[in-house]
């Protein structure tokens, strides 16, 4: 199961957005006067202490007073002139409802992304758009994110390791299940996070969360990857399994995006100042830790989380071009993860450190077989992302 499930079961009912908390009131957000129950909603005391001693590392006083060190974002670009009677869209975005904004941005976001399979099944591909700007509108496509799943001799390979990790469960139970939603809890245990100080923080986070679920869930359905309980009685999850494919991790995808475009909104990824990076350190080994967490409860193989990982930076950078304040293209660059044969060995287990360093932010060189960054993607900002992305900058 990835994040948002749990919430929006009910999203048939999608007048009042799968009910979404009850998001009117801000999801009611626990009365919201009890602002410490309400940062950590969904994460016990009991969870976040196990989560904490797996991630905070040796103590590091680096004195990481906030707001960290950086530039005052630039004020976004004026909206342009209207034409005839038509509204200012980009200035009338601070006057919605969250959730009517919502629909605005998703719409902006996946209108330059599509998704294909090749015949055999054996690869997908997210891509994006460019749109001519004369008529008749063309489109041009560019491969994003290319992925080759494990052989199923593979998966089979991974078992033991995936039996192993059960010897965890106890000890992380608690943790499991918080996890189960958006970890917003863990994040404010990291970073001081409160919906009452920033609302468009979460927005974005909401957002990217759900860029993240549309692009694994088109992977999943088109690999159809048996869950670990699919191919041994003996693994038992220790909560319910959701019905749908194994490969790659929801949970992993969504938390390495969540982490980067938080770190970049905290920070505007210009200071390289030690709090910073220990900031990106301990962000990115949470994010490894709840994938890490689904191969505990018998959800995921290793490999489910690497792809993910491999998978959520990569959306995340895309998000993040296209909430810059410039129209002009900038670069992302084309990822290939390659599990197919032997380039993903049965053994190979996930730490989170295999193809990213957040200490140097940087890409391991050499890079292992199943991993490679290829050629620049040329992304334009957008206007209407950059309102929020700005109004969220503003809020650290």
């Amino acid at each position: 199961m990835s994040y948002l499930e749990g919430a929006e079961g009910a999203e048939g009912a999608e007048g009042a957005e799968g009910a979404e908390g009850a998001e009117g009131a801000e999801g009611a957000e626990g009365a919201e006067g009890a602002e410490g129950a309400g940062r950590f909603r969904g994460a016990s005391p009991s969870a976040l202490i196990v989560h904490r001693d797996g991630i905070a590392g040796p103590w590091n006083a680096v004195g990481a007073a906030w707001p960290l060190p950086r530039p005052l974002p630039p004020p976004p670009p004026p909206p342009p002139p209207p034409v005839g009677k038509a509204a200012d869209a980009v200035g009338n975005l601070k006057r919605w409802d969250p959730r009517i904004r919502r629909f605005v941005f998703v719409s902006e976001l996946l209108s330059s992304m599509t998704f294909t399979v090749n015949a055999a099944g054996t690869s997908g591909t997210l891509w994006h758009g460019t749109a001519s700007t004369s008529a008749p509108m063309t489109t041009t496509w560019t491969n994003l994110v290319t992925i080759v799943p494990p052989t199923l001799q593979t998966f089979n390979g991974q078992l033991p390791l995936v039996a192993g990790y059960a010897d965890l469960r106890a000890d992380r139970a608690r943790e499991i299940v918080a996890q189960m939603a958006v970890p917003y809890g863990f994040w404010a245990s990291v970073v001081p996070l409160y919906r009452s100080r920033h609302p468009r923080t979460y927005e974005v986070l909401h957002l990217i969360i759900r860029l993240a679920k549309y692009a694994e869930m088109h992977f999943k359905n088109a690999f159809g990857a048996p869950r670990p309980h699919e191919l041994s009685p003996q693994i038992q999850p220790m909560i319910p399994t959701p019905n749908h494919g194994a490969f790659p991790s929801g949970h992993s995808t969504e938390a390495h995006a969540g982490a980067r475009v938080l770190f970049e909104l905290v920070t505007k990824g210009t200071s390289t100042s030690p709090a910073a990076v220990q900031l990106r350190e301990v962000l990115m080994r949470q994010a490894a830790r709840i994938a890490i967490n689904r191969t505990v409860a018998g959800m995921h193989y290793p490999v489910d989380s690497m792809a993910g990982q491999a998978l959520g930076l990569a959306v995340a950078d895309y998000f993040i071009r296209r909430c810059a304040a410039s129209t002009a293209a900038g670069n992302v660059q084309a990822v290939t993860f390659d599990a197919g044969g032997t380039n993903y060995g049965a053994g190979q287990d996930f730490t989170g450190l295999e193809i990213y360093d957040p200490t140097n932010d940087s890409y391991v060189s050499p890079a292992p077989s199943y991993y490679a960054r290829g050629a620049n993607v040329s992304v334009p900002g957008s206007a209407t992302l950059n309102w929020l992305w700005h109004e969220a900058e503003l809020e650290w």
